[in-house]
């Protein structure tokens, strides 16, 4: 035992390191909000947990694999928040860190170096210490195929049965996790064939005892005739009977049709062929028709897509007048499963129509898998210009991300090179090596058909890793020999070719016009490379910083220390990107608001209809808020959202600038906020679109939320009087969940609403100073709503589910002695 701990003592250090590492990462990640899939999965894992199955999904554009819904569903169901997902991550990250460890020593036989340094480069390379803190599958789904290859790995050595059906086993549970996988289990049955043709492998099923009849005799020819295809058959058959099932499930019970596994392949097809056939990235037509097909798409605007023209953003089934396409449209809304044979066929029409333009896309996408993408979704980089993202982010971003990623690549090539040369030389077994390297060319040929983005490379890596430490370990003793031969110069050749396309020195060779950005991304090339990004992030941390500085005085009208706070160099984020005025300007205009001077600053904003035309939504919110101050509420409902006049401004709705107005704006002194009324920006947080039906205006809120009365204070007791609809929640639960109420950090009292509609309830609240800003917090339980509504959320809002919480129609602060209801907690039902 002694001496194992030893062997291993570099293992137990390194996985050390790595939970030291991800430890200091802990909710520090620079984040804005849900990324890439995170939204989805939440919403399905909640349903998951409530009960509703897979339900979520037949609104939703596609159907996922099972397993990690069902993973942040457990997590869910047992601990209630989705960050205990992060802690099992977290655990799971330094398995992986040994199975690379293990995978690495089979493969460098007894040259301890090269299992600790692709473990080290597991456990100190940042996404994945990072991506154990995301509600995506990347962690579990490594853990499944690094667990995969190394019973496979076992099973080369010890031959025995129980490693075959781990293997298949893991392997089938990764398919269900990602589904890409399906297509690589034959790969790995062929790989199988193979050893066994070569008498290694077939020795794990014995025949048992043989019998010396004649019929004895020719099960035994049969078997031994079998032997090199018992091993692929064992491994296909266990992967089979995990996969199966929900197959079977999937189709039967679910999305009425055959489903292997997900429709996400469908999906990205289609997603694949438009990008091809257009030139350019435009998600809007395949979600338009994947949402009319769901009839989530109101009958005029499906009428409208029906009627466009492919080049104008229309379906290339629709223009041939496909006979299925038409038969589904007549009897939306379709199930998935015929969901996903329409999406194929639209997906092969416009390859059709445009194959060498696919051939290109497919070629571009090649590239662009190997290339940095620094601005990348799952970075958490968005607003690094503006000085948003910590130093020390940035830095580990450039250092522990980026840098080791070229440098590990072109060192995989030569690892690769030097592992076959050794293999020829001292005739070593080469058997697991061959399927890693099956599987990075599988992905390298398969990701680019569909779409390529930076993630996808993660499940990549861990081999990469191993055969870059192998070339770290043997280069030295390579020789010129080697060099020399035509697999060094092969593995030499490769290697350049992919330190070339992974870093784009040659970006800097790039003919663009003078001040133009390059169109490569690159490493240490013209901006956007990593190293300018990386420097333009650090060198605007002071000025942001400075900024918070001001942002936070100007709120609170301390025009002096706004005044000393506020940097030479003014950088908002916006939420759009068209602008018609600077930002320097518009913080000119919030300046004179503070200072209690709206007709100032609304003389330094572009008028209304520039406004309208430019969609500029800071510009709207600011001129709305000074026209409020001014008293001016129709012309204020106007820019804050009101569409239904002569001017139309659905897009400051559309963006939900709620967050934004309440960091900014310092809005006119009031007790009484309507929700959804297009005059509350400014006076709540945590809370999405307004909506309203013929029971008043609302918005949803979410846990957390807050409002506020600015010089709301009296120094005596005051009662809050809430509006609240509870009839949201019939669909989620028998009788709506309390609403805590808190004034500041002390809990003041709670309120629970009714699924009869809304009605009014008082809260006593302790005296506060007068003249202070009153301001209130809501802690309430959630619901998800359904694929129709995250559908919904579209621009800013694009995979932000929104969690829902109470939805309130008026909130209100009344003086104690003159409100005519009780002081103490207490309801009273509203008749309006």
């Amino acid at each position: 035992m002694k001496r194992r701990f030893v062997a291993h003592a570099p293992l137990f250090l390194i996985s050390l390191i790595g939970l030291v590492f991800r430890l200091l990462w802990w909710n520090k990640l620079p984040r804005t909000g849900f990324i890439s899939d995170e939204g989805e999965y939440l919403a399905a894992a909640t349903w998951l947990a409530d009960g509703r199955n897979f339900t979520w999904y037949h609104g939703y554009l596609w159907t996922r694999a099972p397993i990690y819904p069902l993973f942040v569903a457990a997590h869910l169901w047992l601990f209630g928040d989705p960050r205990a997902v992060y802690v099992t991550q977290t655990l799971l990250s330094l398995v992986n860190i040994a199975l690379v460890y293990a995978l690495a020593a089979g493969v460098a036989g007894k040259q301890r170096l090269v299992p600790v340094t692709a473990a080290l480069l597991m456990a100190l390379y940042l996404p994945f210490a990072t991506y154990t803190q995301v509600l995506l599958s990347e962690t579990l789904y490594l853990t499944l195929l690094l667990g995969g290859f190394a019973a496979l790995g076992r099973w080369t050595v010890r031959h025995h049965l129980i490693w075959l059906v781990m293997a298949g086993a893991l392997f089938g549970l990764a398919t269900l996790t990602r589904s890409l996988t399906l297509a690589f289990l034959p790969i790995v049955a062929g790989w199988l064939v193979m050893l066994g043709r070569r008498g290694r492998g077939g020795r794990e099923i014995e025949a048992g005892r043989r019998g010396r009849d004649a019929a004895g005799r020719r099960v035994a020819r049969v078997w031994r005739t079998l032997r090199p295809y018992r091993a692929a058959g064992a491994f296909v058959a266990v992967a089979a009977l995990v996969v199966v099932p929900w197959t079977v499930y999937n189709s039967v019970r679910l999305y009425g049709g055959l489903i292997v596994v997900d429709t996400t392949g469908a999906y990205n097809l289609a997603l694949g062929a438009r990008t091809a056939h257009d030139g350019s990235r435009a998600d809007a037509p395949t979600r338009n028709f994947a949402l009319a097909l769901l009839n989530q798409m109101k009958p005029a605007e499906r009428a409208f897509f029906g009627s466009t023209t492919l080049d104008n953003g229309g379906s290339c089934l629709n223009e041939r007048q496909d006979a299925r396409l038409l038969a589904a449209y007549s009897r939306v809304p379709v199930a998935q499963a015929e969901l996903q044979g329409l999406l194929t066929a639209e997906g092969v029409c416009l390859i059709e129509r445009r194959p060498l333009a696919f051939i290109a896309k497919s070629a571009g996408e090649f590239i662009d898998f190997f290339q940095i993408n620094y601005s990348g979704d799952e970075r958490f980089t968005d607003g690094f210009t503006l000085g948003r993202l910590p130093p020390w982010y940035a830095l580990a971003l450039f250092l522990l991300d980026d840098s080791v990623y070229v440098l590990v690549l072109p060192l995989a090539a030569l690892g690769v090179g030097l592992r076959i040369a050794r293999r020829r030389t001292h005739a070593e077994k080469i058997d697991l090596e061959w399927l890693m390297l099956l599987w990075i060319v599988f992905n390298l040929v398969v990701a680019p058909v569909l779409f390529a983005i930076n993630r996808f490379r993660l499940p990549l890596l861990p081999f990469v890793f191993i055969f870059a430490a192998y070339a770290l370990a043997n280069l030295s003793q390579a020789g010129r020999g080697w060099w020399r031969t035509r697999g060094g110069l092969l593995s030499a050749g490769v290697a350049l070719a992919l330190f070339l396309v992974a870093a784009t020195p040659y970006a800097y060779f790039e003919p663009r016009p003078p001040g133009k950005d390059s169109k490569w991304a690159s490493y240490l090339g013209p901006y956007p490379s990593s190293l300018v990004s990386t420097w333009a992030a650090l060198a605007a941390r002071p000025d942001y910083l400075q900024q918070e500085q001001m942002r936070l005085a100007l709120r609170v009208g301390d025009i002096g220390a706004a005044e000393a706070a506020r940097p030479p160099i003014i950088r908002m984020t916006r939420l759009a990107e068209s602008t018609t005025i600077s930002d320097t300007l518009l913080v000119d205009a919030l300046f004179a608001a503070a200072a209690s001077r709206p007709a100032d600053g609304l003389a330094l904003l572009p008028d209304q209809t520039r406004i309208i035309a430019g969609k500029d939504v800071e510009a709207a919110v600011a001129r709305g808020d000074m026209l409020r101050s001014l008293n001016r509420d129709d012309e204020a409902r106007v820019m804050f959202g009101q569409s239904n006049g002569a001017a139309a401004t659905g897009f400051v709705d559309d963006a939900n600038p709620v967050a934004w107005a309440w960091d900014w704006l310092a809005p006119r002194p009031t007790t009484r906020i309507d929700f959804g009324s297009d005059l509350d920006l400014g006076y709540g947080r945590g809370c999405y679109l307004g909506e309203g039906d013929d029971t008043g205006t609302y918005r949803w809120c979410t846990d957390g939320a807050q409002m506020r009365f600015p010089a709301a204070g009296t120094g005596a007791a005051q009662t809050l009087v809430l509006r609240a609809d509870g009839r949201g929640w019939r669909d989620h639960a028998s009788v709506p969940p309390p609403v805590r109420v808190f004034l500041g950090d002390t809990e003041v009292g709670n309120f629970t609403p009714t699924l009869e509609g809304p009605q009014e309830f008082t809260v006593a609240l302790p005296a506060t100073p007068a003249g202070t800003e009153v301001v209130i917090t809501l802690r309430t339980p959630t619901f998800i709503p359904g694929a129709d509504d995250f559908n919904n959320q579209q621009g800013p809002q694009a995979s932000q589910v929104r969690q829902l919480g109470v939805r309130l129609d008026s909130v209100e602060l009344r003086s104690s002695a003159f409100t005519g209801l009780p002081s103490a907690l207490g309801a009273q039902h509203d008749p309006r």
